[in-house]
């Protein structure tokens, strides 16, 4: 292909939105069950898995705790796949979350198509799709992809529909605004109508939606996204956690009153640069070319300066800041890098050589990192390796389901490859883990003191050596790091066991 060609079938010509969306869904989709479950993916793993436990999907448990931190639609979303796929797996968990990354994809398409046109809507998504972070958090089960998805899309139908004052594209407006919220918090409301004010005021279009047709379309999506928090309040009277009271304590006392996350005010200006890897290259040069270019830029160039300028500001004033937060903002830096790149002062030909071949060389990168080294990686996971051998060694003695499991400082991940119920125990120690003793262990864990022949117990090698002085009839489990992961993680410390008990009586 030649290298002209190759910039056609990306932006030019002969670009295909089949093309973007096909890419997408390579990267986003590809083995994206193969990596363990991370660090805050736990918690919706365990959230959805209490519903299906208690058949009660309208009131979220973190293990046997209320948990009501976020609305409910990104747990829901898994539960629907779930019970459609009839499987509950790392896939199935990310599933939504890569969906939102193809719809962000195609929102930011559609978005730099209406305000600048054809090629940079494709550029702009081509640019987003190689965007490290983005592909990250796409495939990550979390309601952060989501939340992005949903205001682009929202952000979008506005774009497309701006010059209307009917009732029916005002209501599908705000029911899309409705839905994002009811995914991760207010701020799924918060980013489209910040930025869609400023193209008001800018196209000076403001006052002819000012009108009873729009207000009038706010009760709709205000009904969708208060249902959920209607039937959570009326049908369990002994939940002690309330969703709206959340709602307020997360999105409004949060900004205003940080009690927890209270990063410094020069967050974003470390984050954004770094969220936008490998693109940050080509910010500086788009900023600083604003001066030289402001007197001839269109209206939708301008807003889009205007909206990454208003979105960092109002994230910036936030009390409450961490590095996955500036992730909104992302997609109007790439934006503003796609209205740029056009005009910059590089020639044509050389312009569309070095920028299609980056995208391929980004994306053909993030294929390697993502779709095949990591899950080659994991592919050794301990964590996974060590569920069938547990079990294995369980059923020697008696069946799986008849076994009680007690996880004694073990790592969270653990339940869910195991498929434990979420009432499960998992008991924490007292002190540091590098400063347990045999005394220590008894006094956190006084289950080990009244032991159970049905009880079978899931720890950390760490405490393995003081485990195995107390648990005396039990068969030891454990599972060895293969060489590459030897290689690859030197501290084996918190790698699983097992004590199984040798006899069922």
């Amino acid at each position: 292909m030649s290298q002209t060609n190759l910039a056609d079938f990306l932006w030019g010509r002969r670009a295909q939105l089949r093309y973007l969306l096909f890419a997408a869904a390579i990267i986003l989709l590809t083995m994206l069950g193969a990596r363990d479950i991370w660090t805050q993916e736990h918690r919706w793993a365990d959230i959805v898995a209490g519903m299906f436990y208690r058949q009660d999907f309208f009131h979220p448990y973190l293990g046997d705790r209320a948990y009501y931190d976020k609305p409910l639609l990104s747990y829901w979303l898994i539960a629907l796949i779930v019970k459609l796929t009839n499987q509950f797996t790392a896939f199935t968990l990310r599933l939504p979350s890569a969906l939102s990354g193809m719809l962000a994809v195609w929102s930011i398409y559609r978005i730099g198509f209406r305000l600048r046109g054809r090629e940079i809507g494709f550029l702009a998504g081509w640019l987003l799709l190689t965007t490290f972070y983005f592909i990250f958090w796409a495939r990550v089960s979390s309601a952060d992809m989501l939340n992005l998805a949903g205001s682009l899309f929202a952000i979008s139908w506005y774009l497309e529909h701006r010059e209307q004052t009917r009732f029916f594209d005002y209501a599908i407006f705000f029911l899309i605004l409705a839905v994002t919220s009811l995914c991760k918090g207010l701020v799924g409301a918060v980013v489209p109508v910040l930025v869609v004010t400023l193209d008001g005021i800018m196209q000076r279009s403001w006052r002819q939606h000012l009108n009873g047709r729009m207000l009038l379309a706010l009760f709709p999506a205000a009904i969708v996204y208060l249902l959920p928090f209607l039937a959570s309040s009326v049908t369990n009277d002994n939940y002690s956690s309330s969703g709206l009271w959340l709602v307020y304590r997360e999105n409004v006392l949060r900004y205003f009153q940080p009690f927890d996350h209270k990063g410094p005010i020069y967050t974003y200006f470390i984050y954004l640069p770094i969220y936008l890897l490998p693109w940050t290259l080509f910010l500086l040069p788009a900023l600083v070319s604003l001066k030289s270019r402001w007197q001839t830029m269109s209206i939708g160039s301008k807003w889009i300066v205007w909206s990454l300028l208003g979105l960092f500001l109002f994230f910036t004033c936030s009390g409450s800041r961490r590095n996955y937060y500036v992730l909104p903002i992302v997609p109007f830096a790439i934006l503003l890098i796609a209205d740029w790149l056009p005009q910059s002062s590089l020639c044509v030909a050389a312009r569309r050589f070095n920028i299609s071949w980056l995208i391929g060389i980004f994306f053909l990168f993030a294929f390697i990192g993502f779709d095949i080294i990591q899950p080659w990686y994991y592919s050794q996971s301990l964590a996974q390796r060590f569920v069938p051998v547990i079990k294995r060694e369980a059923q020697k003695i008696k069946p799986w389901p008849l076994w009680q499991v007690v996880m004694l400082d073990a790592e969270t991940k653990l339940s869910f490859y195991l498929h434990l119920p979420p009432t499960t125990p998992n008991l924490d120690i007292q002190g540091k883990r590098t400063q347990q003793t045999q005394a220590s262990l008894l006094r956190a864990w006084p289950v080990l003191q009244n032991l159970d022949h049905r009880t079978l117990f899931i720890s950390r090698k760490r405490y393995a050596s003081l485990l195995q002085l107390i648990l005396v009839n039990y068969q030891y489990v454990e599972m060895h790091p293969s060489k590459y992961q030897r290689w690859i993680r030197q501290n084996d410390a918190d790698i699983p066991v097992a004590f199984i008990p040798i006899s069922s009586s």
